[in-house]
C-alpha cells in the first residue's frame, strides 16, 4: 500500500495536487495493483482520473450520491465494488451503456433484484454480483 507521501506524488503526476487521507474507502489506479486510502472529499477527484481501472467503494455512504452518471465518465473502469454502500436503483441504472466494465459488485446495496435482472440483459459483457 503506498504511503500519504507516494500516493500524493501518484496524483501529482496525474494532476491533482492534494494529500491522502488514511480513512476511507480504497482505489486502484492503472491497473498496477496498487491499493490507497481515500474518503469521500477524493471522489469528485477520482471522477476526473481517466486512467482509473478497478474502483472500490465498499460500504460508501453518501459518496455516490449524485454521482452515478459521472462514472460513466470513467471509459477504462473494468471493476466497479460498491458492496453495501448506499448505491440505488436509479444510480446503477445510469452505468448502463458504460464502455469497459467487466464486473459490478452491487451485493448489499439498495438496488433490487427486479434492476439487476435489467440489467442483466442489457449490459451483457458485465458480471454483476448481487
Amino acid at each position: 500500500m503506498l504511503d500519504e507521501r507516494q500516493f500524493a506524488e501518484l496524483l501529482k503526476q496525474s494532476g491533482f495536487t492534494t494529500g491522502c487521507s488514511k480513512r476511507g474507502r480504497l482505489l486502484r489506479l492503472d491497473g498496477r495493483g496498487t491499493l490507497v486510502d481515500l474518503n469521500s472529499d477524493w471522489l469528485e477527484q477520482i471522477l476526473q482520473c481517466s486512467a482509473l481501472r478497478e474502483l472500490y467503494l465498499p460500504h460508501a455512504k453518501d459518496m455516490l450520491n449524485g454521482h452515478g452518471a459521472e462514472l460513466l465518465g470513467l471509459a477504462a473502469l473494468k471493476v466497479l465494488d460498491l458492496e453495501g454502500s448506499d448505491f440505488n436503483d436509479d444510480a446503477v441504472l445510469q452505468l448502463v451503456g458504460h464502455p469497459n466494465l467487466q464486473v459490478l459488485n452491487v451485493r448489499s446495496t439498495r438496488v433490487t433484484a427486479d434492476c439487476v435482472a435489467g440489467l442483466r440483459k442489457v449490459m451483457i459483457g458485465t458480471r454483476i454480483i448481487f
